[in-house]
């Protein structure tokens, strides 16, 4: 940087621990207006913690922050917003359900001055501009379900744009992009720059990292080994920074003479997806399948693998014909599959290393119908230990709360515990770093030298040409290209895998990328409304039961409904933050009515008991039953729906046993507590 520039952000001094186990010590760092300035490190160098300091989410134990050289405290991600730091994380935090617009003014919509109202008018022309600004033509209206991965994460940089961000975090941006969409994001990071925005970059593709960087910061083991400029190193002494190792030994494969035919597959189509499939596998063999995001490769590994059907075509395991339907029989003819979404599809994030480690094989750690927890966790123990899981405290740990690349080692593990004899792995070094990559080659080079078949797909060509025998390429569903490893290289893999779109091809992606233009119908902006379909249906119910019922519309009734709204309102937000944090909780009705008829009750014993006391006592009732709920599910970590079931029947029993099967009467209840009851600010 130049001389005359100051820092927009200094990190002075930084330290961080958790349980006494220190993860950052002393770190300093710094960021210019405008650069790119890069994070890298071994997953557990303590990257994602400076992060999280710098945009709120934690709080250092010393050292200091500052920003345009004023110490600032950032205790919440709220006063980073308000300091113009925005942080975007590897996966894209969206709410799939609401559109593009809506996403990117969250918690920040405009309002009409007066009634308070959302300005929708201005939400839908300023989220337009910024994406037009980003060079970007989604429809503010589109919805974010169904959007790729790149798309989304346009989304959330016109978020950052619109919240006017000076210093912006990219955790892990790329990792689920194509090599086009990577580029197009380059772009739209180096046009910020221009205008002035400072941009933390954290990846473990070390191409990017020379390709996009100003400047590149290592940390190791929670330390800060030094910052370099691109220009003056290479990518032997990044790593050697990282990892203490230099390059050679991270990516080898060890020359092995396959065996027999252990998989092959002949002619597998599926209609839509990909057609006339055929290659064969060999024990002790590493296939690589490579090809562009979109070329059908993880579509073969399903159909393989009996997650997804295939209309045709047929799979040979040691020369004998198998029918695998589903995963099940996948396992039981000996298959496994490790696949590329580890969080959504390889593993279940709540639960502890060992649950997910021996969920493949339930019934071996089960005695009648009941698991054996002494025994499940020495096998998780076994095959963790010779993966050496870094920063683990036990196999009772939330997988949650482990690095990404230990997550890919848990996912490995569950697997390898199976002793399969076919092994497919999809994309997996996927986010994980150079370090956790050479643990990852290695166990690989193990396994095919025990002759264990490996099917590997993968995106990252380094990865392709060092680890496999033979390479497969496919393009659009078909297989365009085969290579052994020693005529392999880049170049012919790529041409493989690459050609021109046909004109209808182009047209065809043009109709789905491009937004609607032209006046909109009035049947296509009510369509906009989600809310719609809501309204019609309860008009339909309420015009059903007023038929069936005329009472139904007097204004005795309309009142009595009205009486109960508060109710339902105040449940109905309860219940939103519960659903929010992908919760439920059914034992709600249970609850309400638990601490209604122990305020009754005790009016009926105390008849002196002030109003004010017994409303206190019925909210206290409740606040111990939902602090039970949330205890059984945060600390103990039993699903919401089985312990708020469990506890439904328990609060119902208790709602039997205090009323003794009776109600109570109306007489024994105060007159001020009814009136209380019987008026709403609903009512005029």
């Amino acid at each position: 940087m130049t001389a005359e520039l100051k820092p927009v952000l200094q990190v002075k001094n930084i330290s961080k621990g958790f349980g006494g186990t220190p993860v950052l010590e002393g770190v300093n760092f710094d960021l210019y207006p405008g650069e790119v300035h890069v994070l890298i490190g071994e997953n557990g160098a303590g990257k994602s913690t400076l992060t999280k300091i710098i945009s709120g989410v934690h709080r250092p134990d010393s050292g200091e922050l500052l920003i345009d050289g004023a110490v600032v405290n950032i205790p919440n991600p709220i006063a980073a917003q308000k300091l113009g730091i925005a942080l975007l994380h590897q996966e894209p935090l969206v709410f799939p359900n609401l559109d593009v617009a809506e996403n990117i003014y969250m918690g920040r919509q405009p309002t009409h001055s007066r009634a308070g109202l959302i300005d929708w008018k201005q939400v839908y022309s300023g989220a337009a501009q910024h994406l037009h600004e980003l060079g970007q033509n989604l429809d503010p209206h589109q919805s974010m379900l169904g959007l790729s991965v790149a798309n989304q994460q346009m989304s959330e940089m016109a978020r950052a744009l619109s919240q006017q961000t000076r210093i912006l975090i990219m955790d892990e941006p790329t990792a689920s992009l194509s090599p086009g969409e990577v580029a197009d994001l380059f772009r739209i990071m180096r046009q910020m720059c221009a205008q002035g925005t400072a941009i933390i970059f954290i990846s473990h593709r070390l191409d990017e990292v020379f390709e996009i960087g100003d400047r590149i910061t290592v940390l190791r083991d929670g330390e800060m080994v030094g910052t370099v400029l691109p220009k003056e190193t290479d990518t032997e002494n990044i790593i050697r920074m990282m990892v203490g190792r230099s390059l050679s030994s991270l990516f080898s494969k060890q020359a092995d003479t396959p065996g027999e035919v252990r998989l092959e597959v002949r002619g597998l189509t599926s209609i839509g997806n990909f057609e006339d499939i055929s290659f064969e596998v060999r024990s002790g063999e590493i296939v690589g399948i490579a090809g562009l995001v979109g070329a059908g490769r993880t579509a073969v590994a399903n159909a393989i693998f009996g997650v997804d059907p295939f209309d045709s075509g047929e799979l040979l395991l040691e020369g004998s014909r198998i029918h695998i339907r589903n995963p099940r029989e996948a396992v039981q003819n000996g298959l496994a599959y490790v696949p590329e979404d580890r969080q959504h599809e390889g593993l279940l994030l709540p639960m502890s290393i060992a649950e997910n480690i021996t969920l493949p094989q339930l019934r071996e750690f089960a005695r009648m119908g009941w698991l054996q927890k002494k025994k499940e966790r020495a096998a998780a123990e076994e095959v963790t230990g010779a993966l050496q899981l870094t920063g683990a405290l036990s196999v009772n740990q939330a997988v949650s709360e482990l690095s990404g690349g230990n997550q890919q080692k848990v996912s490995l593990s569950k697997w390898l515990l199976t002793q399969p004899r076919v092994l497919i792995l999809d994309e997996p070094t996927r986010g994980i770093d150079v370090g956790a990559k050479a643990e990852v080659y290695h166990l690989m080079n193990e396994l095919a030298a025990q002759g264990m078949a490996i099917l590997m797909i993968s995106s990252e060509l380094p990865e392709i040409l060092a680890m496999s025998d033979r390479i497969l390429v496919m393009r659009e569903g078909r297989i365009t290209g085969q290579f052994d490893r020693g005529e392999a290289t880049q170049e012919n893999i790529m041409g493989a895998a690459t050609r021109a779109k046909s004109t209808s091809e182009s047209v065809a992606a043009t109709s789905i990328d491009q937004p609607l233009q032209g006046r909109r119908s009035f049947g296509a902006f009510l369509a906009k409304f989600r809310e719609i379909g809501i309204l019609v249906f309860l008009g339909l119910v309420v015009t059903a039961a007023s038929i069936a019922a005329p009472r139904f519309l007097k204004p005795e009734n309309l009142r009595n409904i009205l009486l109960d709204l508060p109710l339902l309102m105040i449940t109905a937000m309860g219940m939103t933050m519960v659903i929010i944090s992908r919760n439920i909780d059914v034992s709600v009705g249970s609850i309400i009515g638990l601490s209604g008829i122990i305020v009754g009750m005790l009016f009926k014993t105390h008849p002196a008991m002030p109003v004010p006391l017994g409303l206190t006592i019925g909210a206290g009732v409740g606040l111990v039953l939902g602090a039970l709920n949330g205890t059984l599910v945060t600390w103990m970590r039993v699903p919401s729906i089985i312990a708020t079931l469990a506890t439904m029947s328990i609060f119902r029993g208790l709602v039997f046993i205090v009323s003794g099967g009776r109600q109570v009467d109306p007489n024994d209840i105060p007159p001020a507590l009814i009136r209380l009851s019987q008026s709403s600010p609903l009512i005029v």
